[in-house]
């Protein structure tokens, strides 16, 4: 039990930290091109909590029908109203149905001429001001809500570009820009997190990096590295921790890489080239370290430097993923899939033994992941999407009628529902079982 809390407490976290960040991206672009906002959620409904703001101005006419009320005397400050709004020649939105939402119902026929069209756009808020001839609502609502595993940003007319201010009536640029902002935000969300982390004052144990045994047949075997020899730079930068060493030899798999090493009292430099599929236990190269003559120093970068450390971390992971996928396309490596059971499983182990600095590795692969999987254009997601909108650049403005591009979007959320279920189940068999997810 105290395993899975611990899961819990480091996962919901993390995962809201990246569908923030990552929702973030189309709320910033989406306002900047004009595109009306409702609701930034936090969490999945239903809805605990809701905050509303924002200043539109809605005009009146006299055309505007009122439902639940009798005059607009009675909207009074802070009234919550939900308002089905067209748009005149001049771009000022014009209220055609004003319901009142936070006061009983009225009985008796409400004398409503029409009641709302799917081409009306349809916002709720809370009254600021009323005018003779115009409304001002606080329309956009932060919200948080039950369900804490993920987030979402509810746009107008996301399908219907008859909708005023909607997402659909932009041109194919803007959309496309919003549409791929999430992706871009978990791009950087690693570099900013890896810059804040260099900036950080840590404690650093340097020393020699000892080699410790080297591997029969092994790469530096050949090269002629021996037990004893200190390595002292690896490929051209200095080494001074285990992690210097590992960060060198991961980026250069199959490529040669020259060692400067130390051997009784003289340097020598040695040609080592990094098996990219090692046998188990032995590593790319094929030896052991030890850190020796340790000493312990307080480190953080400038700014400038932790940027540039931190585009230097970020590349360093996309490598290894390149790797990763490119052992799974040559049937060197199996892949290995978790769902959110296995994901929550994996980020307690990781904190539990890397604390927050593994925590925030974790956060950035993850985020990377996310940034890919998200541009793929893989139906219901933001990929998906920009697909049809890609479609439609390329058919010279002609869309894909709303209703078959649904269908499409609907086929792929129950795949992927599928495919989520189907590998939670396997994620709780393997938790059963009591395998260690790390390995080992």
């Amino acid at each position: 039990m105290e395993t899975v809390l611990f899961a819990l407490l480091t996962f919901v976290p993390m995962l809201l930290v990246l569908v923030v960040v990552h929702e973030l991206g189309h709320f910033w672009t989406a306002r900047f091109y004009g595109v009306k906002v409702l609701e930034f959620g936090v969490g999945y409904p239903p809805k605990v909590f809701g905050l509303y703001t924002g200043r539109t101005t809605v005009l009146l006419d006299s055309h505007t029908q009122l439902a639940n009320a009798n005059s607009l005397s009675q909207l009074s400050r802070d009234t919550l109203v939900k308002v089905q709004s067209t748009e005149d020649l001049n771009g000022n939105l014009v209220a055609r149905i004003i319901e009142v939402r936070d006061r009983q119902k009225i009985e008796g026929p409400q004398n409503l001429q029409e009641t709302g069209h799917p081409d009306y756009l349809t916002h709720e808020g809370r009254v600021r001001e009323v005018t003779g001839n115009s409304l001002v609502l606080a329309d956009m609502v932060y919200s948080l809500n039950l369900l804490p595993l993920g987030g979402f940003v509810r746009l107008a007319g996301e399908n219907n570009p008859q909708v005023p201010r909607s997402l659909a009536s932009k041109g194919v640029g803007p959309r496309a820009v919003v549409l791929a902002a999430g992706a871009f935000m978990n791009a950087i969300l690693p570099i900013v997190l890896f810059t804040a982390v260099f900036m950080i004052p840590q404690q650093v144990d340097i020393g020699n990096i000892q080699v410790s045994e080297v591997q029969p047949g092994s790469p530096a075997e050949a090269s002629g590295v021996q037990p004893d020899d200190i390595i002292l730079q690896s490929g051209g930068t200095p080494v001074e921790t285990p992690n210097d060493l590992i960060r060198s030899i991961s980026r250069n798999p199959g490529e040669e890489i020259d060692w400067v090493v130390e051997r009784s009292g003289q340097t020598r430099t040695v040609t080592v080239v990094p098996r990219a599929n090692p046998p188990d236990g032995q590593g790319p190269t094929g030896i052991a370290i030890d850190l020796v003559n340790v000493q312990t120093e307080t480190r953080s970068s400038p700014p400038w430097t932790a940027v540039n450390r931190a585009f230097s971390s970020t590349g360093e992971m996309l490598v290894l993923l390149q790797q990763e996928i490119s052992g799974w396309i040559t049937g060197d490596r199996s892949p290995q899939f978790s769902g959110p059971i296995g994901i929550a499983h994996i980020t307690g182990e990781v904190s539990r033994q890397g604390g927050l600095h593994g925590w925030l590795v974790l956060t950035v692969l993850l985020s990377i992941n996310l940034a890919i999987l998200n541009i793929l254009p893989i139906p219901m997601l933001d990929g998906g999407r920009l697909l049809f909108v890609a479609i439609e650049w390329v058919r010279r403005g002609k869309r894909i009628p709303p209703e078959r591009e649904g269908m499409v979007h609907l086929i792929g959320f129950v795949v992927l529902i599928g495919l989520i279920i189907l590998i939670s189940a396997n994620d709780v068999h393997r938790l059963i079982q009591g395998v260690n997810p790390l390995g080992g």
